[in-house]
């Protein structure tokens, strides 16, 4: 009975040396890879490409289909994109003998990167995606942006700068075109030529002339139009907390007689209101930054103070302008 337990013993290492000998595995080989559907990009893929906004680009998007890793044939593909008009010709069909299905990407009208992709049925990779970049099509408008309407200080930089934006026919920033600014009204001066940047806008900075008064700024580009800006030039006087600075003003002559009150950005709950008939009220007492002009049309002395911390008579904050 030892006997026969002996020989079964050395039996089954024996054969456990023969399997593993041989490069095998007592627990059976592994499982042969997952089979069925995939999809990815098939050379030359199309992917990456620049192009005008609303073309076709110039090469084909194009997949490749496999099954078991053998190009499989007859297999639904439908191409999809975001983005206003985009278009895919064909918008859906099969792949070929050789597993390829292919679409020429018409991209939207928005400018920058946009995105595609093919979506197979049941099949691992999808859906395959597809970026481009649009470029703007040709500069067809320019609008005013910002800029208009502010006051500033005589001799004084403004404020802000004036802005257009140079758009193509389909709201997307053009670069690179040039736009000429002209003083139309009063006295100032601007740059004479600036170019738009990356994102379409074209910028120019205004430094006041000597005088006061209205100013316009005419923003042009060849063949497609002007557009103004309207500021005013002034006097200046600092609104600050509890003081106007210069608190007295001579203005020598009537035409020459805008003032600008400007509150500083830290100023808190002020106006400006006259000690009899002029300047006319500002307002409710209001935080900066802000802006009040007045005209004078008088030759005459004018008090004025602020409501909450001043008063008649050139108590508190208040200040005193002299119109010669």
């Amino acid at each position: 009975m030892r006997h026969g337990t002996r020989l079964a013993s050395v039996s089954a290492v024996a054969l456990a040396l023969l399997v593993t000998a041989c490069g095998g595995d007592p627990k059976g080989p592994p499982p042969p890879p997952p089979g069925g559907l995939s999809a990815a990009k098939a050379a030359p893929t199309g992917d990456g490409q620049i192009g005008p906004v609303q073309a076709p680009l110039a090469n084909p998007l194009r997949i490749v289909v496999l099954n078991d890793g053998i190009p499989e044939s007859g297999v639904s593909v439908n191409w999809s994109g975001l983005g206003t008009a985009a278009t895919f010709n064909p918008p859906s069909g099969t792949t070929d003998a050789n597993g390829i299905a292919s679409s020429t990407w018409t991209l939207p009208q928005e400018a920058g990167t946009a995105t595609a992709q093919a979506d197979v049925s049941g099949a691992s990779g999808s859906p395959v995606v597809f970026t481009a970049t649009g470029r703007p099509g040709a500069a067809t408008g320019v609008a005013l942006v910002s800029g208009s309407g502010q006051a500033g200080g005589v001799n004084l930089l403004a404020d802000d700068p004036l802005v257009v934006l140079v758009t193509d026919q389909y709201g997307n920033g053009v670069s690179g075109v040039a736009v000429t600014w002209v003083v139309t009204q009063g006295f100032a001066s601007v740059p004479t030529v600036t170019q738009s940047g990356t994102n379409g806008r074209a910028e120019a900075i205004v430094r006041y002339g000597a005088l006061t008064g209205p100013v316009t700024v005419t923003a042009t580009v060849a063949g497609l139009g002007s557009t103004p800006f309207n500021l005013i030039a002034g006097h200046l006087i600092t609104v600050q907390n509890n003081e106007f600075v210069p608190s007295q003003l001579t203005i020598s002559s009537l035409a020459n007689a805008y003032v600008v009150w400007k509150w500083t950005p830290t100023a808190r709950n002020h106006n400006v209101v006259p000690d009899l008939l002029a300047p006319t009220p500002s307002g409710n007492p209001t935080d900066g930054p802000h802006t009040y002009v007045f005209q004078f049309t008088a030759r005459a002395n004018y008090a004025f103070y602020c409501i909450v911390h001043g008063g008649p008579g050139g108590q508190g904050m208040s200040g005193l302008i002299s119109v010669n």
